[in-house]
Parts: structure tokens; C-alpha cells; sequence
């Protein structure tokens, strides 16, 4: 049976970490160890697990990292590769796993030979308890890893040989203090720049809670205030940023980093770019 290290990020969760614990531990068909990180919390959330859940292992940023992003790859960072573990999953503290989210992700990536895991999620609206799905397994585009994630980390599950090499490069990554800095992208990023096989499951297996709290969850909602933040995102630089980071991963020779380059560059160059390689660039045709 394999053994599933699951990485959940805490910070003043206490209405929801209950449910969320629960669900990973009624996961079917794999070993589950869950180790939390908590970034802070001035609620009840250490004092919850800790008297319900004894044997789950509990870490304190002091001081908090600042971000979930962060605190994940934090997580990654501390991972001890001699303990008995052979995926390693993140969890964000809010959701409801269904019983076979794990056991459905090992199998796939068993099957396709896959590294790293991500799927569609079922977005669960708090406000009105509805559930519509939240579609991510468009298919893979030659330089999509480029300028997105492949879904909400939330549904990423890896190998543990790909964790330990995310170890070695999250080392060497300065700028993670970046405003909004994804975690999501940077690990799609580097399994795809690596050449990594990456699989995007059409199926949900994670009710994805929407609610007003979320970090980057309500950027889900279809509302004014996320059309507006998501256009300051390009207003203000947020991938041209991002970019700068992560072109220096990027060998000078590779087409990869004529997109980028272009895209750094002047507006004639970006806009050529875009055109040139509109239909590559992103894996859903609305985005593009």
C-alpha cells in the first residue's frame, strides 16, 4: 500500500480544519501521514489538532512564512527524504477530500508513468452550498508551463523522487517574496521545464471551498472584483515579475526563452510573441 506524505498548510483555520483532517484520514486504499505547518494561527486551529488528532505531526513558523505559498514550499524544503514515504501531496486546510482522492492519483500516475499529479477541482460555494466543477485538464500546450500552473496545487500529488528534486531547486529560488507568488506555477514550471511527464485528470475528487477567507479561491467566482484583480495582475507586472525569476532557469539557446525574453520585452515584442505563439502559450482557449 503506498504511503502518502500529506503536507497541509494551517493558518487560523479552525472553522474548517476538522472536516479537512477527517476526509484526509478516511482516504481508501493508501497509508496517510500528515504533517501540518502552521504559520502562525491566533485561533484555536494548534489547539484542535493537537488534542483531537495526537499523532499528527505539527510544525510552527516563528515567524510565519506570510503566505500559503511560502509555507508549502517551506514544507518541501524540511521534507526528511530517509522517512517511509513514496507520494508526497498538498493540502490546503479549508476543502473536502472525497475517500478516493489519493488512491485514484497514485493509480493514474502508476498508470501513464507520470510524475506529478493535478486534476479538476469541484468548487463549492460556501455562500449557497452549490457545487459546479472547476475545469483544469484542458489539454497540455507545448509552452503552457510558461505562464500557468497546471491547476490548483490543492490537487497536486508527486513522486517522491520529483520531491526530492523540487527540494534542490526551491533551494535556489530567490525570489519567492514576489506579490501573489504561486506555488502552483512553480512546481508545473519545473516539472515541465525538467521534461517531466504531468498528468491533468479529468475527474474532481476535492470540493474546493469557496469562501471569503480564501487566499486565491475567490479569484474563482466569476464577480467584478476578480475580473478587476486579475487585470491588475497584468497591470502591475505580476507575470512580467514572475518571469524575471523564473527565465534564469531557462537555457539562453531554447525557444523557451525567446518567448520569455520577447515577453520581458518592449510592447511590440510582447505583442508579437502573444501572436506568434498564441495557440502553445495556454492550455484554455478563453485565456488565450
Amino acid at each position: 500500500m503506498s504511503i502518502i506524505k500529506i503536507l497541509l498548510a494551517t493558518y487560523n483555520g479552525e472553522k474548517y480544519i476538522t472536516d479537512q483532517i477527517n476526509s484526509i484520514l478516511n482516504q481508501n486504499g493508501v497509508e496517510v501521514d500528515i504533517v501540518v505547518s502552521d504559520d502562525g494561527s491566533k485561533d484555536k486551529t494548534i489547539d484542535i489538532i493537537s488534542e483531537n488528532y495526537p499523532h499528527i505531526r505539527i510544525n510552527k513558523n516563528i515567524p510565519g512564512t506570510g503566505s500559503a505559498a511560502k509555507n508549502f514550499l517551506k514544507m518541501i524544503e524540511n521534507l526528511d527524504f530517509s522517512e517511509n514515504f513514496d507520494y508526497v501531496a498538498f493540502c490546503d486546510q479549508d476543502d473536502i477530500w472525497l475517500p478516493e482522492k489519493m488512491k485514484s492519483a497514485v493509480d493514474l500516475l502508476k498508470k501513464e508513468n507520470a510524475q506529478l499529479y493535478c486534476s479538476n477541482l469541484t468548487k463549492w460555494e460556501e455562500s449557497n452550498n452549490s457545487l459546479s466543477t472547476l475545469k483544469k485538464d484542458f489539454p497540455q500546450k507545448k509552452y503552457d508551463y510558461l505562464f500557468e500552473g497546471g491547476s490548483a496545487g490543492c490537487t497536486y500529488v508527486f513522486t517522491k523522487d520529483f520531491a526530492l528534486n523540487l527540494q534542490k531547486f526551491i533551494k535556489k529560488v530567490p525570489n519567492v517574496n514576489l506579490k501573489a507568488f504561486s506555488h502552483d506555477w512553480l512546481v508545473y514550471f519545473l516539472a515541465r521545464v525538467h521534461r517531466y511527464d504531468v498528468v491533468i485528470d479529468s475527474n474532481s475528487y476535492i470540493h474546493y471551498r469557496i469562501h471569503d477567507s480564501n487566499v486565491h479561491g475567490h479569484l474563482n467566482k466569476l464577480s467584478f472584483n476578480t475580473i478587476k484583480e486579475k487585470s491588475s495582475e497584468v497591470l502591475t507586472g505580476y507575470y512580467q515579475n514572475h518571469i524575471k525569476n523564473y527565465i534564469q532557469y531557462i537555457d539562453k539557446d531554447t525557444e523557451e526563452y525567446k518567448i520569455y525574453n520577447n515577453f520581458l520585452g518592449n510592447y511590440f515584442q510582447r505583442n508579437f510573441m502573444i501572436l506568434k505563439y498564441n495557440t502553445q502559450l495556454m492550455r484554455d482557449k478563453k485565456n488565450c
